[in-house]
């Protein structure tokens, strides 16, 4: 059995709560906690308690459903277990030396460019774009490879990082350097 039923309801994610009466909640409730509860303040206080007691139940069908294909077809363990052993050794290192800082720092350096360019990533390439002299949010948009709704909310967030750019005009952008 990989899900929990609750009035004929198979209940796999929180949502299929919904489809359960507030009875039948605290039905369930009750004869999993042993209590004799009357009635839930909220149905939604209700739903929330049954989910907390509902989800380990099925993190622990997840985990045995993926432990089963390992155990029925022992070959694919074996292949299984070769790329695991590799990855499992190469990140050894890195968690390995954390007392020491230096590794440390360079383990967040690696998983920070390892994580998608966001806005503050890419405030480098807007003041590159504005060092050559006064830009329009469409001209930085296109140079930057984004809309104008991103171009200006990079322009935000280069300003929130303690940078300076001048509004010399309307929907035009400038270093104070290249301003004058």
């Amino acid at each position: 059995m990989t899900t929990v039923s609750i009035a004929d309801t198979a209940i796999t994610c929180f949502a299929d709560l919904n489809r359960v009466s507030t009875a039948d909640l605290l039905a369930y409730y009750n004869s999993v906690t042993g209590k004799n509860t009357k009635q839930f303040l909220k149905r939604a206080k209700g739903m929330q308690q049954v989910w907390a007691l509902i989800e380990p139940q099925l993190i622990q069908f997840e985990e045995a459903a993926q432990e089963e294909p390992v155990e029925v077809a022992p070959e694919q363990a074996e292949s299984v277990q070769d790329p695991v052993t590799p990855a499992a050794v190469g990140a050894a290192p890195v968690t390995a030396p954390s007392t020491a800082e230096e590794p440390v720092d360079g383990a967040t350096t690696a998983q920070a460019k390892a994580q998608p360019a966001g806005l503050k990533a890419r405030v480098n390439e807007l003041l590159a774009a504005l060092a050559s002299g006064p830009r329009t949010v469409a001209e930085l948009a296109e140079m930057l490879g984004m809309d104008q709704k991103k171009a200006r909310s990079t322009i935000d967030t280069a300003r929130r990082v303690g940078h300076t750019i001048a509004c010399v005009g309307r929907g035009t952008f400038a270093l104070p350097e290249a301003a004058q």
